[in-house]
């Protein structure tokens, strides 16, 4: 386990140390520390670290699992979020009372508070992945990892890089308070800067009379999923323009004949396993267009699943093989 949580009461000197007088205490193997000393204190990462009295935290859920006291606020809490919602769905799924989030203790062995003293730190299914324990985590599953830590630009470090002791259950924000980098970071992936992350809004490309290739396609199927009847040509002219219109005012849209954000999102259905039709044939064609080759035939196998995870972790969606909004946007765009 990680070394902020034992199933026992540590023996005395694995947990303590001495920060000076009115510092943190010696005695019974246990860690106190007075409220002058918690909120002077700061982890080893250089963030203000404290009690649950003291530190700005916020409740995460993910899947299956609660971290216990959550972690902090604002932008840390958006990015360990995305962190462990990219874990859940594409390396394993979460499992309750096996998550935690904020503790203030030191790193075990040492004077150091861990960063999950600060909240600014997560363990992640961690009885499967103990402390000190490397190679617990699968070829495939250290590669999603891998996706996972280079879509935070650095700002978060992964247990399991660690020089020493490893640490394959942990993730840690890895850069000081004020980084720009995590502020950007957050931003990109939709934080509020609050306690709970925010979707970004879903960039859709438009597209009109005139234009021909895979998204006219991708449309025209579409058109023939939600019952306009009309050829696959690739080609935008005036009776695709005219399917367009149809149906933008069977579902309450302005009559532009113009494939912007609104339509779109009418327009797209949602696909996963066991889905046939023509809206799978759709993202099957644009799943062969962005290099994930398969034959549209229609049906959304396992094959359409596995190429359509492979294009989400590409694109840093959550790869849950399901075809929905978000991945029919970055497909079209």
């Amino acid at each position: 386990m990680c070394e902020l949580h034992e199933t026992t009461t540590p023996a005395v000197g694995r947990r303590t140390l001495l920060r000076g007088a009115g510092g943190l205490l010696l005695g019974g193997g246990l860690v106190a520390a007075t409220s002058s000393a918690a909120q002077a204190a700061t982890s080893q990462n250089g963030w203000p670290a404290g009690s649950s009295s003291t530190v700005p935290l916020a409740t995460l859920s993910v899947g299956a699992a609660t971290f216990p006291a959550g972690v902090r606020r604002g932008d840390v809490h958006v990015v360990l979020g995305y962190v462990a919602r990219r874990f859940d769905s594409e390396v394993e799924a979460l499992v309750k009372g096996w998550c935690w989030g904020h503790s203030y203790r030191p790193i075990s062995g040492s004077t150091t508070l861990s960063n999950h003293s600060s909240g600014t730190a997560i363990d992640l299914n961690a009885p499967r992945h103990p402390l000190g324990k490397s190679g617990t985590f699968t070829a495939a599953q250290r590669s999603r990892i891998r996706a996972i830590l280079t879509s935070c630009n650095g700002v978060v470090r992964w247990g399991g890089d660690y020089s020493g002791r490893k640490d394959e259950m942990h993730f840690e924000i890895n850069v000081r308070p004020g980084d720009a980098r995590l502020a950007a970071l957050a931003k990109r992936i939709g934080g509020s800067g609050g306690g709970t992350p925010t979707p970004a809004p879903i960039a859709w490309t438009t597209v009109k009379r005139g234009a021909s290739g895979f998204r006219v396609t991708a449309i025209q199927h579409l058109l023939r999923a939600r019952g306009q009847s009309l050829t696959v040509d690739g080609s935008f002219g005036p009776t695709t323009q005219g399917k367009v219109v149809a149906f933008q005012r069977s579902t309450g849209l302005s009559a532009d004949g113009v494939v912007g954000p609104k339509t779109w999102s009418a327009l797209v259905v949602t696909v996963k396993r066991g889905s046939t039709g023509q809206a799978v044939v759709a993202a099957q064609k644009l799943l062969t267009h962005r290099g994930y080759a398969l034959t549209a035939d229609g049906a959304f196998g396992a094959v359409t699943t596995s190429k359509t995870q492979a294009f989400q972790r590409a694109r840093g969606l959550t790869a849950d093989g399901v075809v929905g909004p978000r991945t029919w946007a970055k497909l079209t765009a």
